[in-house]
């Protein structure tokens, strides 16, 4: 990716970063000097981006630290803010029963020769050499067919949705893409 793109696509998407960490904090200047944190962190560290397609999951994740950051530095003993901390029960639960939805309906959309076997490694969490003799397939066929059937149901969660993911990797928080809905 060119600098030059980078700016342009660094800048498109400032006004959406400063409105996250708006909805975050108290006021307006907050957000306004938390953006201008960010985009400056962004800047400096671009060398640090590897792979451009996934710049705007990249900004994000350093206007979170930069989130996180700011509300540790106000006052160390403080615990995080409710939005911030470890999400409560119901709400990780109502967000998993989210994409578990979104994941069946994906899956029935896969083509035949991939949603069985991942149907049966996901939902039924069945070994994949069990799934082998199950479909009477060679466990290296099952294993390729599971690897792409997931390829194929991430890419359909990816363009419905933007994840947030802690540094775990496990989703935090979700936001349906606006262009999702013209597809349904």
């Amino acid at each position: 990716m060119t600098a030059q793109t980078f700016d342009s696509n660094v800048l498109e998407m400032a006004p959406r970063l400063r409105a996250f960490l708006r909805r975050r904090v108290r006021d307006d200047a907050t957000a306004d000097d938390l953006t201008q944190e960010t985009l400056l962190k962004v800047y400096r560290s671009r060398a640090a981006l590897r792979d451009g397609t996934r710049l705007e999951a990249w900004l994000f994740r350093v206007a979170r630290t930069t989130l996180i950051d700011h509300y540790r530095r106000r006052k160390p003993t403080e615990e995080l803010p409710a939005a911030l901390a470890a999400e409560s029960g119901d709400e990780v639960d109502s967000l998993r029963v989210a994409i578990a939805a979104s994941t069946r309906r994906f899956l029935e959309e896969l083509p035949e020769i991939y949603r069985e076997p991942v149907r049966l490694a996901e939902m039924e969490g069945l070994p994949l050499a069990k799934i082998a003799l199950r479909m009477n397939l060679s466990l290296t066929a099952v294993k390729s067919r599971v690897r792409r059937g997931r390829q194929l149901l991430k890419s359909k969660l990816q363009a419905c949705c933007r994840f947030e993911f802690d540094r775990l990797g496990q989703v935090i928080g979700w936001e349906r893409r606006p262009y999702a809905d013209a597809d349904e």
